[in-house]
């Protein structure tokens, strides 16, 4: 593992435990991951991202029973949500990539603009039509070619599906009808409507657990390839 994907590794899982501690306590807290909130300085998905120097933003949690969330960012009354995908090497756990944090809560009625970072290296098998983009804004989202430090100048294009043969996960919340096909080493970005006060259950779709056909392990381990959406 290089110095700087270790580095990422290392922020993300503090902002992990801080998270735990913070929903414990039940009071609202501030966490950074790999950088602090700052401010989205553009107009368009292709180039909404934190100022230059970041790395992985920070995630800052709105008071609720969820572990991590999403608020207004720097005044600009814009709400983000920044998650992180971890390798099972990354987090300790052979075999168990995870999603960082995989409990999250964001407010009702929002419409939320949401950064995802994916460090595994490998695709997994998907049912079909998971490989689509579903429940955006409009139905697409950007896909950046790059997971490391401020990925804002790195290629990116906007997709409404990818190959289904270079998926690593999906977040998907079926009750909601959100599916975002992740790529290997890759960030995405996409808006999507918070909607009334609920919770939500997501999973993974992409086999990349253990087991048979790959749905053991992190995939049917809560916290891991599964959580909750709260929205509050």
């Amino acid at each position: 593992m290089d110095t700087q994907v270790e580095a990422e590794s290392q922020r993300a899982l503090s902002r992990r435990r801080i998270l735990g501690l913070g929903a414990v306590a039940g009071t609202a807290v501030l966490v950074a991951a790999c950088g602090s909130i700052t401010t989205p300085t553009s107009s368009s998905a292709s180039d909404s991202s934190p100022t230059s120097g970041t790395q992985v933003p920070a995630v800052a949690a709105q008071p609720s029973s969820a572990a991590g969330g999403a608020a207004p960012v720097g005044g600009s009354g814009e709400t983000w949500l920044y998650v992180t995908v971890l390798t099972g090497k990354m987090d300790g756990k052979k075999g168990y990539p995870e999603f960082v944090p995989a409990d999250f809560s964001v407010p009702a009625n929002a419409t939320v603009q949401c950064e995802i970072r994916c460090f595994d290296d490998g695709p997994a098998s998907i049912p079909s039509g998971y490989e689509k983009v579903k429940g955006t804004v409009d139905g697409s989202m950007t896909l950046i070619s790059a997971v490391n430090g401020d990925v804002s100048t790195a290629k990116s294009q906007t997709v409404q599906a990818v190959d289904p043969k270079n998926v690593a996960h999906t977040l998907t919340i079926a009750d909601t009808g959100l599916n975002i096909p992740i790529p290997p080493l890759s960030t995405v970005r996409f808006t999507f409507k918070s909607g009334g006060s609920g919770t939500h259950g997501w999973q993974c779709m992409a086999a990349c657990g253990t087991g048979q056909g790959g749905w053991g392990g992190p995939m049917a381990t809560n916290g891991y390839m599964n959580g909750t959406m709260t929205v509050v």
